[in-house]
């Protein structure tokens, strides 16, 4: 069979077309699935996991392989990764092999690779032919077909090549074409690590709160005796009785929000709906970190991996000098509001450290004062009230600082994930 010039184009732009249909229509997939994945994570709702992990030789000389070697990781680490404990620092590596929204547009964005080898195989096939058959008009001296072979022979060489070019270079780890994935991979990574931290402060202020009911029923208990011998009036009874209810109604609240972090946290990190894996610690503030903190010279990192700078660079702009001129201004305004941002998230880290350092003092001495209260109240020295307050002033100092640990670690995760490219140059 021939293949005359328009049908090989109408081949080529055809298929080239349902690939870019097929990729144009992943990418606003995944836009729309990350927007819902992250929208303030309240009513996600999924299916099972669409596995980006292999699990299974797809090809001859993966036989015999690990699924640890078939994805690229240690048997260590995916033994870690596959066991029902969710782990901080695993959360980029779950997000990438089991979000759904994310494994399934990277499986998209393979499919359209796939589909473009194919294509490129069946020009080159076509280009082989055409080979063929100018060599046996040569070998006839048939000229007139010669040449047109030999035409359809350079066009579909020219085709196959440029194809294979753009398709070597989707499928490297890194390119323009993916970028929004990568994008949208961290964003969901983001997300699901300021869950995590919100999960395991709340975690940690339910311990207290609990700890706080647990108090206050002892309290009002011997507050009832106490009245009974005339040693505490009604009123003392009412404040305890008010302060048990309260801490009560608090601990519920929190178990509600509890289970509503946990199911967002786990579907965004591959987890079925109604899964009960085990959510390990946040790590705490390493006010270490704050000192290789530099906004000068951390600007070139943050520049390097932005996703809205990268894309200035990649379009296209006029050389006149007018033109060149404003492109320079633009750019140079991109870069000074980025590192402002850097600043002020800087200044916000050294801000949350103070208060850090601040809430670490107001406990040691809230802690104090409870334990001579403990005393007192224990030797009939301090009235019911007195210690009840004493037992609130130690609890929130608690709470303060457990919550300063969460938000300057917060500010520090920040910090590292503009560095990272997830921060505005506006």
């Amino acid at each position: 069979m021939v293949l005359l010039p328009g049908e090989m184009n109408s081949l080529y732009n055809g298929r080239v077309q349902e690939g870019e249909g097929k990729m144009h229509h992943m990418t606003r997939t995944l836009q729309c699935s990350v927007v819902s994945l992250l929208a303030v994570t309240l009513a996600l709702e999924f299916c099972a996991p669409a596995q980006a992990a292999v699990l299974s030789a797809q090809e001859p000389g993966d036989v015999g392989k690990s699924q640890a070697e078939l994805n690229g990781y240690s048997e260590a680490r995916w033994a870690e990764l596959m066991d029902n404990t969710l782990n901080y620092e695993e959360i980029n590596d779950l997000v990438h092999n089991f979000n759904p929204a994310i494994t399934s547009a990277w499986s998209n964005l393979n499919d359209s690779i796939d589909l473009m080898d194919t294509i490129v195989d069946n020009l080159k096939s076509r280009q082989r032919e055409m080979a063929d058959q100018k060599q046996d008009a040569q070998a006839s001296k048939d000229y007139g077909n010669y040449g047109y072979f030999y035409m359809q022979e350079m066009i579909l060489q020219k085709a196959s090549n440029a194809l294979a070019d753009s398709t070597d270079k989707l499928r490297r780890p890194v390119t323009a074409s993916n970028r929004p994935l990568r994008v949208a991979e961290r964003q969901a990574a983001s997300g699901a690590k300021q869950l995590m931290i919100a999960y395991n402060a709340l975690l940690r202020q339910r311990a207290i709160v609990a700890e706080s009911v647990q108090m206050y029923e002892k309290l009002f208990q011997d507050t009832q005796l106490m009245q009974v011998q005339g040693l505490a009036t009604a009123t003392d009874v009412l404040k305890v009785q008010s302060s048990l209810l309260s801490s009560q109604s608090t601990l519920a609240t929190i178990d509600t929000n509890l289970i509503q972090l946990k199911e967002n946290l786990i579907l965004l990190c591959g987890w079925k709906a109604g899964a009960d894996p085990v959510i390990g610690e946040t790590p705490a503030a390493d006010l270490s970190r704050i000192d290789a903190m530099d906004p000068e010279a951390d600007l070139t990192r943050a520049i390097a991996n932005n996703g809205s700078i990268i894309d200035f660079h990649h379009e296209k702009h006029y050389h006149s000098s007018t033109a060149m001129e404003a492109r320079d201004a633009t750019e140079a305004e991109m870069y000074q509001n980025l590192l402002t941002n850097l600043k002020q998230q800087y200044q916000t880290i050294l801000a949350d450290k103070a208060a850090y350092e601040g809430a670490v003092s107001g406990l040691q001495a809230a802690e104090m004062t409870k334990n001579a209260a403990d005393v007192q109240y224990q030797l009939g020295m301090l009235s019911a009230a007195n210690y009840l307050g004493a037992l609130t002033q130690y609890q929130q100092a608690r709470t303060q600082m457990d919550t300063a640990d969460s938000t300057l670690f917060q500010a520090m995760e920040t910090y590292d994930w503009m560095l990272a490219g997830n921060a505005s140059v506006e």
